[in-house]
């Protein structure tokens, strides 16, 4: 028993090994299998994407350079659409215009026209007076031509709803022109048939109502050449105004668009080297304040160089009120000149009247004898006066020309002083601009303040 379990173990023990080996071995084979076909995959992809890459750059640069294209010829075609637009702008302005031109002469055609239907009324009653006076005249009854004439007569259409419409053109311009020359027809076809009746009424009328008969055609035939000749004129005057008018709208239009033009790109580039002074003056500010921050130490003397400019801005608001004061002073002593004129002329003024009413003194008292102390002590009185008067003048002319040379003197001393402070606010202004670029400058600042002075003294002398 025990040696039949023995060898059932046994055998069920190399079965199952034999079994495990055999799955193991074909799970290796399984994996290698795997493995090749993995590699000959990967393998086929890696030639497949190499031979790919080639052929994707080709078509990335055919693609930008398509792109490029596209973006070109979309920037001309917008050049394009805004010259086009311009020219619409430009063209609508021109329409405008020439509308309004337009206008104007249907108008002026119109009024034209409204005499000229006058005179061509007027002309067929004159001309139907004539009739009648031919007919009553004749001793024969003659065909009348009146029945044409009046047949001849076209029918006058009116279009005053016409002229005052808002859609104008040249329609309306054409029609004028027609109707223009329908009436220069109709008044030489008048002047035919005045002519036929000037001839009618020779025959049948004595001769000194043909005389004044004749005198009036020839006026009449006077009449309406010189209104012929005015119409012919007035056309002309008018074509060739809108010819130049038309000529002057075009070359105002093109310079005022090419200087609109200009001015775009001038403010373009203007604009471009703004941004461009604005980018380079960030980048220096923001560098000098680092620098300045960095080198704080090293300039000490910014302080007492702003002290400085602080009081040398008090002494000149002092120089300024020093300056209020003598102009003050200055008309002070004007006012003073004036007063001591005013003086001197009414000194003068009863000086003379002394002396003038001396003698008439003398007149009235000649009969008296006038004691010898009396005039001397009059010549005295006199002469004293006199003097006082000259002591009084040379005191107010000394006085005015000492007051007068004392503010020139302060005046020029206060524009010295000033020119002084000025000078020296630009040397420590100079000093203090300076000094921030000590940090990177390699003079030293005595050497730049020596060459401030220096500069300083040649505008002051100048």
């Amino acid at each position: 028993m025990s040696s039949w379990l023995g060898g059932l173990g046994a055998g069920f023990g190399q079965s199952l090994v034999g079994q495990v080996g055999g799955s193991l071995s074909t799970l290796t084979g399984q994996i290698s299998s795997f493995t090749k076909d993995m590699l000959l995959e990967g393998t086929e992809e890696v030639g497949g994407a190499a031979v790919d890459f080639p052929v994707s750059d080709n078509s990335l640069r055919d693609v930008e350079s398509l792109h490029s294209t596209l973006r070109s010829e979309n920037d001309r075609l917008k050049k394009v659409c805004n010259d086009l637009k311009e020219n619409n702008e430009v063209a609508e302005l021109q329409i405008k215009q020439k509308s309004i031109d337009y206008r104007n002469q249907l108008q002026q055609k119109e009024v034209e026209i409204n005499h000229l239907k006058a005179r061509q009324n007027a002309l067929q009653e004159q001309l139907q007076k004539m009739q009648s006076a031919a007919q009553s005249s004749q001793l024969k009854p003659v065909v009348s031509p009146s029945a044409t004439t009046s047949a001849s007569f076209p029918v006058v259409r009116h279009h005053s709803s016409d002229f005052h419409r808002d859609d104008m053109d040249f329609g309306d311009v054409i029609w004028s022109q027609q109707e223009i020359n329908r009436l220069s027809s109709e008044i030489s076809r008048l002047e035919s048939e005045v002519e036929h009746w000037k001839q009618i009424a020779q025959f049948s009328k004595p001769q000194g109502e043909n005389s004044t008969d004749q005198n009036e055609i020839c006026k009449l035939q006077n009449t309406i050449k010189e209104l012929k000749q005015k119409l012919s004129q007035e056309i002309d005057q008018h074509h060739h105004e809108l010819s130049v008018l038309q000529d002057a709208q075009h070359q105002k239009l093109a310079e005022i668009s090419r200087r609109h033009r200009e001015e775009l790109s001038e403010y373009e580039e203007r604009i471009e080297e703004l941004e461009d002074q604005l980018q380079k003056v960030d980048g220096n500010t923001e560098a000098s304040s680092e620098k300045d921050l960095q080198n704080g130490s090293k300039s000490p003397n910014l302080s007492n160089l702003q002290n400085k400019v602080e009081s040398l801005s008090q002494q000149l608001s002092s120089a300024e009120e020093e300056q209020d004061i003598l102009l003050k002073e200055l008309e002070f002593v004007r006012k003073e000149k004036n007063q001591g004129r005013e003086e001197y002329e009414r000194l003068k003024s009863e000086c003379s009247k002394f002396q003038i009413s001396i003698p008439e003194k003398q007149d009235d008292v000649k009969v008296e004898e006038v004691p010898s102390f009396v005039e001397e002590s009059l010549k005295a009185e006199v002469e004293r006066l006199q003097q006082a008067l000259l002591g009084m003048k040379t005191l107010r002319l000394h006085h005015m020309i000492y007051c007068i040379l004392a503010c020139e003197h302060s005046f020029v001393n206060w524009r010295f002083n000033r020119l002084e402070i000025y000078a020296q606010m630009r040397l420590h202004l100079a000093v203090f601009y300076f000094g921030t670029f000590l940090s990177w400058c390699p003079v030293p600042l005595s050497a730049l303040e020596a060459a401030a002075q220096r500069r300083n003294i040649l505008l002051f002398d100048s």
